[in-house]
């Protein structure tokens, strides 16, 4: 019995720590949380477009790629910011200073996938996504897939964990493993943060290394996606994870202090 409260014990750390970092994920990827960073972060700049469309294509993008996943919905955003930018300095300016401008004219039914993927084709990246673009968001999507119900599924049983480390094993052993649970996710973020503090770009690169190993997340500087959403955005939804995350790691360990003095009541 001991060995089984044991593993019980472990795991439920385990799955308590899993839970901490995908609220974090959760947080940072919320529509007003992708929404204000963009805002803030956005490359216009560098980009032919003004800050409000670049917002509009970054809040499309991260609907693409964590929320309704509908491809139509991105095409007629970009295909909609075209037209603000075509009628705000002239088609012909357009068509000179931005080669490669998408064929927009084409477009009679912009509910129409197929007509908006045409105008796009073989158009610049500086006004909208490539198929190599797209691919990577569908990566994100499918990975966000996978991960969700993981969350999901780790509250569960981190929950179910601590109860029945509750009943069985009083408080003492509750605050033990709400203790390892926090303690363990701030010393694996702190040594992340650590990391990026030092070098952003290593830590990005081994990131999309690990998770998209095919290779598809390198695209020009210039290009519509990373200017909608460029490397500060990204640092900016690191410390958003990482302050959600190590929050709840704070409150875990408080509580696992508390119940430990408790016990020894």
């Amino acid at each position: 019995m001991k060995a089984v409260r044991v593993i019980v014990n472990v795991v439920t750390a385990l799955m308590l720590a899993v839970s901490f970092v995908g609220a974090g994920f959760a947080a940072c990827t919320a529509p007003p949380i992708t929404h204000g960073l963009a805002w803030v972060f956005v490359d216009d700049a560098t980009s032919p477009f003004d800050r409000n469309e670049l917002v509009k294509v970054a809040d499309a993008t991260r609907d693409y790629s964590f929320g309704a996943h509908d491809l139509q919905a991105l095409y007629r955003t970009i295909y909609e910011v075209d037209l603000e930018y075509r009628d705000g300095v002239g088609y012909s300016a357009a068509s000179t200073t931005g080669v490669g401008f998408p064929r927009v004219d084409t477009v009679t039914d912009p509910t129409s996938l197929e007509q908006l993927r045409s105008a796009f084709e073989g158009a610049s990246e500086l006004f909208c996504f490539s198929n190599a673009t797209v691919s990577h968001l569908d990566d994100c999507h499918a990975i966000a897939q996978v991960a969700f119900p993981l969350v999901i599924a780790a509250v569960i049983l981190a929950t179910a964990g601590l109860i029945f480390t509750g009943l069985t094993g009083g408080k003492k052993r509750l605050g033990t493993v709400l203790m390892a649970a926090g303690i363990f996710v701030i010393v694996v973020f702190v040594g992340l943060a650590a990391w990026a503090i030092v070098d952003f770009s290593g830590l990005f690169t081994v990131f999309h290394g690990v998770f998209f190993s095919q290779g598809n997340w390198t695209f020009p500087y210039d290009s519509l996606l990373i200017c909608s959403l460029p490397q500060p955005f990204w640092a900016g939804m690191a410390a958003v994870w990482l302050v959600v995350a190590a929050l709840l790691c704070l409150i875990a360990i408080v509580v696992g202090l508390r119940l430990r003095k408790r016990a020894h009541r």
